[in-house]
């Protein structure tokens, strides 16, 4: 399957872990965005010719390359940093991963907000006889990847 659309990977600075993780809900609710974690820990920038240093979180996520702009305009506005910086980096993922991308964001000008899922994450044990057929092959039919709701 030949993707369509170019991804890049996102890198998108917070003061604070809460503030990463509500522009991520903001970004994620406009499908700006695919989603990913919010990390953090010690930092040193250089800001004003001065060092400083305090913990400091970014999101880590992916984006079509067409909406770049839009996701810049919109972590902006919604932003509680003097400078929102956001970093885009090429991105060639595997066929499998490039599938989810473009179902992700596929027809998301018109799709709802999105909901949040009716579970909890919890960890399970896998046996190891079924590791082979557990994960989507890149070389495989990547038609399985589809949205849970076939309504949507």
């Amino acid at each position: 399957m030949k993707s369509k659309a170019k991804f890049v990977q996102v890198l998108i600075s917070a003061e604070l872990r809460t503030q990463g993780l509500r522009l991520l809900e903001h970004l994620i609710s406009k499908h700006l965005i695919f989603g990913g974690p919010v990390l953090n820990g010690p930092a040193r920038f250089l800001w004003k010719n001065e060092i400083v240093e305090h913990d400091y979180s970014w999101i880590i996520t992916f984006t079509r390359e067409d909406l770049k702009d839009e996701l810049i305009k919109e972590a902006e506005v919604e932003s509680a940093e003097a400078i929102c910086m956001i970093t885009f980096t090429p991105f060639e993922g595997s066929p499998a991963m490039q599938a989810l991308l473009e179902e992700a964001f596929a027809g998301r000008e018109s799709l709802p907000k999105p909901r949040y899922k009716e579970a909890v994450a919890a960890l399970t044990f896998v046996p190891f006889k079924d590791l082979p057929t557990r994960t989507i092959s890149s070389r495989g039919d990547l038609s399985q990847v589809q949205p849970a709701d076939p309504t949507r």
